[in-house]
């Protein structure tokens, strides 16, 4: 008995290597189909983000809704990466769940919008609200009025056209995103990556996310640190009057003026009746033009004439 328990034993270890050697040759098959794919779109290929590839993200700590809110013993697998439309794209196996296609969006926005099918469960996120139905797929997002006007009709057409093997598309900072069933097809991948791309196009519209941590320019009037200093500082330009110059100009115009008593035709001239101060038009001095207002010129006086004397008198 002792050696047909020996022969047993050694039957199940070369079983478990038997079975260990097929595992591991069919992901070696699986890892070299992906990044065949991965070579006809110009992408590079890692087989996890542990391993040393230049311009691979942490995909773990930028995305945390829907299909990638999981646990994080759940490990990122089989990445391929690289430029598609000139933006940056990501596909991915998240071990045993399901493959991700991401394209990173040129602007982050708060608003998300979640499109998937209607047997897949609803979003665990509590800011989400159901929208509505679109054909075989319902939308979900955290501000309602404005997913009303990214649904449009060709958002609909999207919905409505996209293949069922995509369950769930969904926006989160700037990425849009695309999951599915675990699969290495090539015509999958290549449909779920295009659906990724037009998704993208027609997040355009949403509000984009102000940076926190850009400081106001102080020049600027409309910031608040531009109206502290211009108010702390300086007054307005338009609350400086012409009253408040006036008296400026009069005193500049006082203490340019030299002190000492007055000549003696100008004395001789103030002592002297009315009748002796008019003088012609033509002749005297011109009045002198202030210093803050516009110059003035005396309006011209018609002198009074004789008569002429016809020839009939």
């Amino acid at each position: 008995m002792t050696a047909v328990y020996f022969v047993i034993a050694a039957l199940a270890l070369i079983g478990a290597a038997l079975l260990l050697w097929l595992d591991r040759r069919r992901t070696a098959v699986v890892r070299r189909e992906r990044a065949v794919w991965g070579d006809g779109h110009g992408f590079r290929y890692a087989a996890s983000e542990r391993d040393d590839a230049s311009g691979l993200r942490d995909m773990r700590s930028e995305l945390h809704r829907a299909t990638m809110d999981l646990a994080d013993h759940v490990e990122i697998s089989d990445l391929t990466y690289g430029r598609y439309y000139g933006e940056e794209a990501v596909a991915f196996d998240l071990t045993d769940v399901a493959t991700v296609v991401a394209i990173r969006r040129s602007s982050a926005s708060s608003v998300v919008i979640d499109v998937r099918q209607e047997k897949v469960l609803a979003p665990a996120e509590e800011d989400v609200e159901l929208l509505g139905a679109m054909g075989r797929r319902v939308m979900f997002s955290t501000h309602l009025d404005i997913a009303r006007r990214v649904c449009d009709r060709r958002m609909v057409a999207l919905a409505s056209n996209a293949p069922d093997y995509i369950e769930v598309l969904w926006n989160e900072g700037n990425w849009s995103v695309a999951s599915m069933p675990l699969t290495n097809d090539p015509v999958r991948l290549d449909t779920a990556l295009e659906t990724v791309r037009r998704f993208t196009d027609l997040l355009r519209v949403l509000p984009p996310v102000l940076d926190p941590s850009r400081p106001p320019d102080p020049r600027d009037p409309s910031s608040p640190t531009g109206r502290g200093r211009r108010g702390l500082d300086e007054p307005k330009t338009e609350a400086i009057s012409r009253d408040q110059l006036r008296p400026q100009s009069g005193d500049a115009a006082a203490s340019a003026r030299p002190s000492g008593p007055p000549s003696g035709p100008s004395q001789s001239a103030r002592q002297s009746g009315p009748h002796q101060q008019q003088q012609p038009s033509g002749s005297g001095p011109k009045p002198a033009a202030s210093d803050t207002g516009r110059r003035m010129q005396p309006m011209p006086v018609r002198r009074r004439t004789e008569r002429p004397t016809r020839l009939d008198d």
